[in-house]
């Protein structure tokens, strides 16, 4: 049977009057189903420049409330509550309701074996509408790519992990969104232990932050910054096979139809390839290699 680790749990909150108060009060029963006596755990609502009354529903609801004086986004929320954090595993949790404090209890479940444990979302809500369920399958794809192995889910908003690991693991810090995303890569590429729960995910409550075509981007851009920290010869080598792809094509309908362009823009694909393949090179030689993480 695992010890019962000592947690604290993180809620970035902003402009979440309606849902926080139930949130935190849900986390403390769930908290008390895993057999975690009042000292073994604590709730950090982070009020990341709300304009409504969040700060008070947290602290009526008995959460410790870590104000910040203007909005400064999802990651900064979480990493003021991280630094404030007096335990050596944290949880985090949206504020909205989408998530059921309950399912808790099932991710502590799978500590301390795993540094990081994801609540993995599924259902209607989680794949939206058919447009949408493209979009999260080809981003879901090309984080898996980064990671080099399935990833179900990247950037649920209930998880737990171990604080040294964070600390350790963690090469870029996302202040907005991008947050959960850049974690769960950091943690795989880290070679940490890294374990997917189902859970349940609800309709939240309130409006959605998100502004997904500004939040797409800032995720592909960090998916290349810790792919490039970690892997960069797997980042040099995709980016080399597009100019040899056209090479080659090149090279084919050359043989078909001589012509002095083709085959000097052939060349010029080869070589390209070629470049961009040894600087990848260059790169994984300059990285500076860890060795394995210990627990």
């Amino acid at each position: 049977m695992n010890p019962k680790p000592q947690v604290s749990a993180i809620v970035p909150a902003f402009n979440e009057e309606a849902a926080v108060g139930e949130v935190v009060l849900g986390l403390e029963r769930a908290f008390s189903n895993a057999g975690l006596s009042r000292g073994d755990f604590e709730v950090i609502v982070v009020d990341d420049g709300s304009t409504d009354q969040t700060a008070v529903a947290a602290s009526r609801a008995g959460a410790k409330v870590l104000a910040h004086p203007a909005n400064k986004g999802y990651g900064r929320a979480l990493w003021t509550g991280i630094e404030a954090a007096r335990h050596p595993w944290i949880l985090t949790i949206d504020a909205d309701g989408s998530y059921a404090p309950d399912d808790v209890v099932r991710l502590l479940d799978r500590v301390p074996a795993f540094d990081l444990v994801v609540g993995r979302r599924q259902g209607r809500l989680f794949w939206g509408s058919p447009s949408q369920a493209l979009l999260r399958w080809i981003y879901l794809a090309l984080a898996s790519f980064v990671a080099g192995e399935p990833i179900p889910d990247a950037n649920s908003g209930l998880r737990v992990m171990r604080k040294q690991a964070l600390q350790e693991s963690l090469p870029i810090l996302c202040l907005g969104y991008s947050f959960s995303t850049t974690l769960t890569l950091s943690f795989i590429q880290g070679g940490r232990f890294v374990a997917f729960v189902p859970i349940e995910y609800r309709a939240r409550s309130g409006r959605s932050k998100v502004k997904p075509l500004r939040d797409i981007l800032r995720t592909l851009q960090l998916m290349t910054q810790v792919i490039l920290h970690y892997n960069p010869i797997k980042f040099a080598v995709f980016l080399a096979a597009i100019p040899a792809a056209v090479s080659l094509g090149a090279a084919i309908l050359l043989c078909r139809r001589p012509s002095w362009a083709l085959g000097y823009f052939a060349w010029a694909n080869a070589a390209a390839s070629l470049l961009v393949f040894l600087m990848g090179c260059i790169l994984e030689r300059m990285r500076p290699h860890r060795p394995t993480p210990t627990n």
